[in-house]
């Protein structure tokens, strides 16, 4: 069928398209359908809970959080350590810099024998991020040495490669 150009008012069947035009065809539908289903996933009309236990739909919706009233961070788990306390209670309080919290950390560090924290390393990455969003912390009631120390004890990440 190569070569035969349909008539006029003939629909062609997908086997008598040539085969480069069948593959961008392809492509296209692909496209299309892989769209739609993001579309449909981010509007929750996709249900990927089918075939788990009632016990597994409960654990995997209760793992999402509740959506705070005012949009800031309101605490939650966090892993209490006393370095981090001791940050919080910093008299820098809303004066404390990124600097101040690295040498912080440092001197602890050095006292328990550990090596300093190494620049640009991702616990300092991560740490700066914590630091310059504390500013704009929805934790009413906090200073900003509070809120980073909050911050910090918020994940266990970043509190093992400070404190070990």
């Amino acid at each position: 069928s190569r070569g035969v150009v349909p008539q006029t008012g003939q629909i062609q069947s997908l086997a008598m398209v040539r085969p480069a035009s069948r593959r961008g065809l392809m492509a296209c539908v692909l496209a299309v359908m892989s769209a739609a289903l993001v579309l449909f996933a981010a509007e929750g009309l996709l249900d990927f809970t089918v075939g788990l236990t009632p016990q597994q739909r409960t654990l995997r919706s209760s793992r999402h959080a509740e959506v705070p009233v005012d949009g800031g961070n309101l605490g939650g788990d966090f892993w209490p350590h006393p370095w981090a306390e001791e940050l919080g209670k910093s008299s820098k309080a809303d004066s404390i810099t990124f600097e101040d919290v690295v040498e912080h950390f440092n001197k602890l560090r050095e006292a328990e024998g550990l090596d300093p924290l190494e620049e640009f390393s991702p616990p300092l990455v991560i740490l700066e991020g914590i630091v310059t969003n504390s500013e704009k912390s929805g934790q009413k009631g906090m200073n900003k040495a509070e809120r980073i120390a909050d911050g910090i004890q918020g994940s266990s990440f970043l509190l093992s490669e400070l404190t070990s």
